[in-house]
């Protein structure tokens, strides 16, 4: 059989019957894919609404279902990929946001969520690598400088984790809420000997959470260092209160009694205390050396620092002090070698050149007494001119 089509006007074409099959065999693709394509935003339009209802794990399944009904279909690729990042299965969002890459070849958020997953994964060098490619394309990306932030604290660089938690500040367009973070910037200005930074910090971290002990213990420590007794001892007794089996508050209102407060038996309290929570725990073995020292309690000293060094064998105050123990003890072989293990743990460390002076200014070494003070002199110590007297009064 022939089929005859009109063309146009008067013009016909006749069609065997196999050319008839195939046009109408394209007509029907054609209307599969079309609706293909209608039913693919149908799903993606519902995926968006139950993503915004924070229902991830559904609207995963409708983005799943639009991605497989158009295949290279970028928009649901990508928040597929944001999906699974939310519902944590990052290798996942990984295979997925790779292909919305290939769509969106720049367009920022895409290298965010695959900095995300890469994070969560711990490929580090990955996650860098998208987080900067993101704020490439989008300087103001201020989530990126979050995650950047983050990556630096958990390595212990708090200059950069400070600068670009700054940068993130600066570029957030909705208050910062999270409490972690405002703790974490609190830490570490902390270390850094910012106290008051660190106060303000750790404060806002208390707006967004209340009872997380963490945070108390910083302020208790801020405090304790801007010489605040009665508003550390505070921080510490709340943090002791939501904790009350941890050692560590016990250690914080010992170490205001002894440093600002300077009430050693007050402070030796509290460390029994600490050590009656957890047995021969270092800080506080420490601690009662420290101030069994300072009560010229020597030899009752010498056990509590040999405990805190079982337990931290690069203790340097420790060694420090236990020197000193062994000094004022008359016991200047043990002293020399311990002192001598501190600036090997810390070349720069004023009181272990200081003691160790004195040491062998008690053995009549003036030429490696004087060399104490060279360093302590290098050093712009105070304690230089006062250990150069010394030397200079021997015979």
């Amino acid at each position: 059989m022939v089929f005859e089509i009109p063309l146009q006007h008067h013009t016909f074409i006749k069609m065997t019957d196999n050319m008839r099959k195939m046009v109408f065999g394209l007509l029907f693709l054609g209307s599969v894919l079309h609706l293909s394509a209608q039913d693919a935003t149908t799903l993606y339009n519902d995926g968006v609404k139950l993503k915004d209802a924070k229902n991830s794990a559904e609207a995963l399944a409708k983005f799943r279902r639009a991605s497989e009904l158009q295949p290279g279909y970028t928009e649901a690729l990508y928040e597929m990929g944001w999906c699974q990042n939310d519902t944590k299965d990052y290798t996942g969002a990984l295979v997925s946001l790779r292909k919305a890459r290939k769509g969106w070849p720049n367009i920022p958020k895409v290298y965010f969520e695959l900095g995300f997953a890469f994070d969560k994964l711990n490929m580090i060098d990955s996650a860098v690598t998208c987080y900067n490619k993101c704020l490439s394309l989008k300087s103001d990306y201020s989530l990126a400088y979050k995650q950047l932030g983050t990556i630096a604290y958990n390595k212990d660089d708090y200059d950069n984790a400070l600068a670009y938690f700054s940068q993130y500040e600066s570029y957030a367009k909705t208050p910062i809420t999270d409490y972690l973070y405002w703790y974490r910037k609190g830490f570490m200005q902390n270390t850094v000997k910012k106290y008051e930074d660190a106060k303000v910090a750790l404060m806002r971290s208390l707006e967004y959470k209340t009872d997380y002990t963490n945070t108390y213990l910083e302020l208790g420590f801020a405090c304790n260092k801007l010489k605040q007794d009665v508003d550390a001892i505070n921080y510490f007794t709340k943090a002791k209160d939501l904790d009350p089996n941890s050692h560590i508050p016990y250690n914080g209102i010992a170490e205001v009694y002894r440093d600002t407060k300077k009430d050693m038996d007050m402070a030796m309290s509290w460390y029994q205390k600490s050590l009656a929570v957890k047995k021969d725990e270092r800080k506080a073995c420490f601690g009662m050396g420290y101030c069994l020292n300072s009560k010229g309690n020597y030899n009752d000293a010498i056990p509590y620092l040999k405990k805190a060094i079982e337990g931290e064998p690069t203790y340097t105050a420790a060694y420090v002090e236990l020197g000193y123990s062994y000094y004022m003890t008359s016991n200047s072989s043990l002293a020399e070698a311990n002192l001598k293990k501190a600036l090997e743990l810390n070349a720069k460390n004023e009181n272990a050149h200081y003691y160790l002076g004195l040491v062998y200014i008690s053995q009549k070494n003036r030429s490696m007494a004087q060399q104490m003070v060279d360093k302590l002199k290098g050093f712009g110590s105070k304690n230089a001119a006062t250990l150069q007297g010394k030397v200079d009064k021997m015979n």
